[in-house]
């Protein structure tokens, strides 16, 4: 299997996270000419990253990435067995991702677009509100006591919201909801989550070198 695209991306960095949660490392690459050339555009005609290739089967899309690893790889199943806790989870990945990132994306393009700022601020703690209205106070990791798909999706964006603060208040928003925010303490501190945390700082390190 190779994975194709960059950590600091949090899409790309969602299914590298079920893989190490699983007990494997999924080969991570550039795809030679680029994400917009006529061979990768034939596997993944959007010309986004992730794309998962697997053999003569290629995989585009973040979160249907994960799933098909957490199935197909050995290891402990990222969706708890009980119905509503794998509902939690399912339900927290679609509101990071309907939610959340469009406010990201406007966070990201604040010093192009300073007058979008606001309502990007104003998005996204709305977004960890939804959020942490469908944790509970005893939940350890994102959903449950054990890593999930959740913490998969919600450790490489909750970065950025580390990343960005400064300019923005962007810690502040996460401090504001203390469930969330314990959680985050905890996640970054553990093993998958120092590495990604790394892994995306570095690359956002490179990014702005390049700039």
């Amino acid at each position: 299997m190779i994975l194709y695209g960059g950590k600091l991306s949090p899409f790309v960095m969602r299914p590298l996270l079920v893989s190490r949660a699983k007990g494997a490392e999924i080969a991570l690459a550039q795809f030679e000419g680029g994400i917009k050339c006529p061979e990768y555009l034939a596997l993944c005609p959007t010309g986004k990253m992730p794309l998962l290739v697997d053999g003569d089967f290629a995989l585009p899309e973040s979160q249907v990435i994960a799933d098909y690893l957490d199935a197909v790889l050995p290891g402990p199943s990222l969706l708890p067995a009980d119905e509503k806790a794998a509902a939690r989870v399912r339900l927290l990945v679609r509101l990071a991702d309907v939610y959340m990132v469009p406010s990201l994306g406007g966070l990201f393009r604040g010093r192009e677009n300073p007058a979008g700022v606001p309502d990007a601020l104003k998005g996204m703690g709305e977004a960890l509100g939804y959020i942490e209205h469908y944790r509970r106070a005893d939940d350890g990791f994102a959903v449950g006591s054990s890593f999930t798909q959740a913490d998969a999706a919600l450790i490489p964006l909750f970065f950025f919201l580390d990343a960005l603060d400064g300019p923005m208040p962007t810690k502040a928003l996460v401090a504001a909801r203390p469930g969330l925010a314990a959680w985050w303490a905890r996640a970054k501190a553990s093993e998958l989550g120092a590495q990604a945390v790394a892994e995306q700082a570095e690359g956002l390190r490179q990014m702005m070198a390049s700039r």
